[in-house]
């Protein structure tokens, strides 16, 4: 039987991985598993042996806090239970297991305390010195509605779906688009009114990113056809290709090479504490 920080570390990088469960895993793909966790787990070790280690303390609140997020990621209390028993944890177990994943995590962080903050005149070099980083392509801002077809429901049949389809065409304005999305939107989008986001071309269907694209700002597409059935477009806005302005980028800028710092203070000293492990 696994240990718990093990059969934790497999259950996470399972679905890091491949994002299924380990029953659901090849052969090969097992073979990988296997040496990742082997080699997390060879590394976590040896971080929590560090005398760094004795710096830093996982309260219970913060343990708290984890188990709950991890129980939010199932549908029920009984499909947490399954998943823990599938993968041969207790809670208990994976209390502990968490602990010391959140101990290695915070020895990293306590060995990376003292990186400066990064200054403007860093960031400003940097946006100099990587202008390409820094241009936004064309993008629309665009809801939609969909109505699918499914000859199992009348009103989803080819026939009654064009007719709807061509009803709400008529219907729709800058005012009742998002409640008309909200109403009869087949798309989980509907709950956000449509919302497709900031799109830019090739992220839609081909169908919709060829009609989108030619739309003017703050227009509305004729019903389109598509393999998931018709759609209707609202083109809210167009935004033109342009370069972020410093002012805009600065504080990502900053918080990135702040990050890129602590990160490599961290492999320095992985590659000390670690010698003789592949940190890759």
């Amino acid at each position: 039987m696994l240990d718990s920080s093990q059969a934790y570390i497999t259950m996470k990088t399972s679905i890091a991985l491949f994002d299924l469960n380990t029953d659901q895993l090849s052969e090969n793909q097992h073979a990988e598993l296997q040496r990742v966790v082997c080699k997390t787990i060879s590394i976590q070790q040896k971080v929590l042996a560090a005398k760094e280690a004795e710096k830093v303390h996982v309260d219970e609140p913060q343990l708290d806090k984890a188990l709950a997020l991890i129980k939010q990621n199932f549908e029920s209390n009984a499909a947490y239970d399954q998943a823990l028993l599938a993968n041969q944890l207790s809670e208990y177990g994976l209390r502990e297991a968490l602990r010391n994943e959140l101990s290695s995590e915070a020895v990293l962080a306590y060995i990376s305390k003292d990186i400066p903050q990064v200054t403007e005149q860093q960031a400003l070099a940097f946006y100099q010195r990587y202008p390409e980083k820094f241009l936004q392509v064309e993008r629309r801002a665009a809801h939609h509605i969909l109505l699918t077809i499914n000859e199992q429901f009348k009103e989803n049949t080819p026939q009654q779906a064009k007719t709807r389809i061509n009803a709400l065409a008529n219907k729709v304005n800058s005012s009742n688009f998002e409640k008309l999305a909200e109403r009869h939107s087949e798309c989980p989008t509907a709950v956000n009114g449509g919302y497709l986001g900031l799109v830019a071309k090739q992220q839609l269907l081909p169908e919709l990113d060829e009609v989108l694209f030619k739309m003017p700002s703050e227009s509305f597409s004729p019903p389109i056809y598509t393999g998931m059935g018709y759609h209707l477009l609202w083109c809210k806005q167009h935004q033109a290709e342009h370069k972020v302005s410093f002012d805009d980028a600065k504080i990502k800028i900053q918080q990135s090479l702040y990050q890129q710092a602590q990160k490599q203070q961290q492999r320095l000293w992985l590659s000390r504490t670690c010698k003789g492990e592949n940190l890759n």
